[in-house]
């Protein structure tokens, strides 16, 4: 009798750690925010939620804010960015100002983008592509740079759906 009851114990724990295990690799996950590049939206160390079922089952909007995974040679890391640029589209910076498809988008920031990066000229982005910024333009690595460029579908993670606990 107690070798049944710890076994079923057992079964339990075990069915919990694969059901956290599922949830976290496939459903959804908390990650903290690194570095000043969403400001003010997220802080340096703020706790967000991500919710990756999401885009299993639809595109990334324009004005998400998303989870990415960056390649960098042979390392990778995440980054949280908001989404500007859908596939199709031609986006470029100028005058401080975000410009798609030739029309001026009246996406703002709080301050007016001081460096366009490649998007000084018109960056046409393929079918599945998105060209993203942080919310801290000038303070920010994100498609306008070389090293990240534009995004393809399978880097989303996810989508960001709220801050869990406040950074210090």
């Amino acid at each position: 009798m107690m070798i049944r009851r710890i076994g079923f114990w057992v079964g339990e724990i075990a069915g919990a750690v694969f059901l956290a295990g599922f949830l976290i690799q496939f459903c959804f996950q908390i990650v903290a925010v690194h570095g000043e590049s969403m400001q003010p939206t997220y802080q340096d160390g703020d706790r967000v939620f991500v919710n990756k079922l999401g885009y299993r089952f639809n595109d990334p909007a324009r004005m998400d804010v998303t989870l990415l995974e960056i390649e960098n040679g042979t390392s990778v890391h995440y980054t949280v960015k908001r989404v500007i640029g859908l596939p199709g589209e031609k986006i470029q910076i100028a005058d401080g100002k975000i410009w798609i498809d030739g029309k001026e988008t009246g996406i703002s920031f709080e301050e007016e983008i001081l460096s366009p990066g490649l998007a000084s000229y018109e960056v046409e982005l393929g079918e599945d592509e998105y060209f993203v910024m942080g919310d801290n333009c000038n303070n920010s690595e994100d498609s306008r740079a070389a090293n990240i460029g534009n995004i393809k579908r399978t880097q989303f993670v996810g989508k960001i759906s709220g801050r869990i606990q406040k950074g210090q």
